[in-house]
């Protein structure tokens, strides 16, 4: 059997800033007369300013 993990300990807990970043490149997209790869330089910037924050404050 597997133990359970909590999604912290998980491999998966970076896939919410991805996750965070493709949401905001969307957003900027569909709100915004720029271009995908723009959009997407954005939303990962984003994602990864978020990821910091969350490094800072000791969450990660």
């Amino acid at each position: 059997m597997t133990e359970m993990k909590s999604f912290r300990e998980s491999r998966w807990r970076y896939s919410q800033f991805v996750i965070l970043g493709l949401i905001l490149a969307g957003l900027v997209k569909w709100l915004s007369p720029l271009g995908w790869p723009l959009s997407l330089g954005i939303g990962a910037a984003l994602g990864v300013a978020y990821f910091l924050f969350e490094k800072k404050r000791g969450v990660i």
